[in-house]
């Protein structure tokens, strides 16, 4: 995998929670992996495919996850934002990938991405396939966002 690949995720992100959410991320760690493995409790997976192919992973706390809902949508009582984690935190992951895919295609190529899939659970288990990864770890003020990116160009 092309580590500049990160680079289009970080910006993504981080302009992703400042717009839509008004909060700053400043970068905190970078490493590679074997496998786009979370490392938080609240997973999301999305699938691309097309000039890149492969998974982006993303995982934070679920505190971290309940208050980007309630950022989303301020309006709700609290008992009332559990029921839109799962949509919430599903959203800022497709709209992170969505603004990098648009990057990574440039003028003339097709990227594609799968909906995201949220899993949550500290116990959980996912088995992926390994493939070169790169993980980075963002931090606000509210809490912590890792982005396990595991893409490769599709050869032809």
């Amino acid at each position: 995998m092309k580590a500049e690949y990160a680079n289009v995720f970080i910006r993504s992100a981080v302009h992703v929670f400042k717009k839509e959410l008004n909060i700053n991320m400043s970068r905190q760690s970078l490493i590679k992996k074997n496998a786009p493995i979370p490392g938080l409790p609240v997973c999301i997976i999305l699938g691309i495919t097309g000039h890149v192919r492969g998974q982006v992973v993303y995982s934070l706390d679920k505190s971290f996850a309940q208050d980007i809902t309630h950022a989303m949508l301020p309006n709700k009582l609290p008992h009332e934002l559990k029921k839109y984690i799962n949509s919430a935190v599903g959203e800022i992951g497709n709209m992170i990938t969505g603004q990098a895919s648009i990057e990574l295609a440039g003028q003339d190529k097709i990227i594609n991405l799968t909906p995201p899939a949220v899993f949550t659970g500290d116990q959980m288990v996912v088995d992926f396939l390994e493939m070169p990864t790169v993980s980075l770890r963002l931090l606000s003020e509210m809490g912590m966002l890792e982005i396990n990116i595991a893409i490769m160009e599709e050869v032809l």
